[in-house]
């Protein structure tokens, strides 16, 4: 599954290349037959976030790693100079917990769900 990351370049500015979670088939729910499973990433938090269409913010540091998925809704978010666009489906994985970090543009009302770790 393909996803959008968020980091701290090591220059003190933020960037946003693409990553990728694996999986491989195993036992999720047995006796159910065999599904792909990614790796288990040990979240304890989970909250949903609502943005109007129109919202934005200025750039700012991720408030902690976290994975968003995006349910409904679009819009931009704007790291180290590039600009990527996100929709319902997509997955982001922030970790941009330094400034200057991104910035974002809601274009349609979104809802997220937001995984702390």
């Amino acid at each position: 599954m393909r996803y959008l990351h968020l980091v701290d370049a090591a220059d003190g500015s933020a960037f946003a290349p693409d990553g990728e979670l694996d999986f491989d088939q195993g036992d999720f729910a047995p006796p159910g037959p065999p599904m792909g499973i990614a790796t288990d990433t040990g979240v304890p938090n989970l909250m949903f976030i609502r943005m109007e269409a129109g919202w934005s913010d200025a750039a700012h540091p991720a408030p902690a790693r976290q994975w968003m998925l995006v349910m409904s809704g679009r819009g931009e978010t704007t790291a180290g100079g590039e600009t990527r666009q996100w929709q319902a489906g997509d997955v982001v994985l922030v970790e941009d917990t330094s400034a200057p970090g991104h910035a974002t543009t809601v274009f349609e009302d979104a809802v997220l769900a937001v995984v702390r770790f």
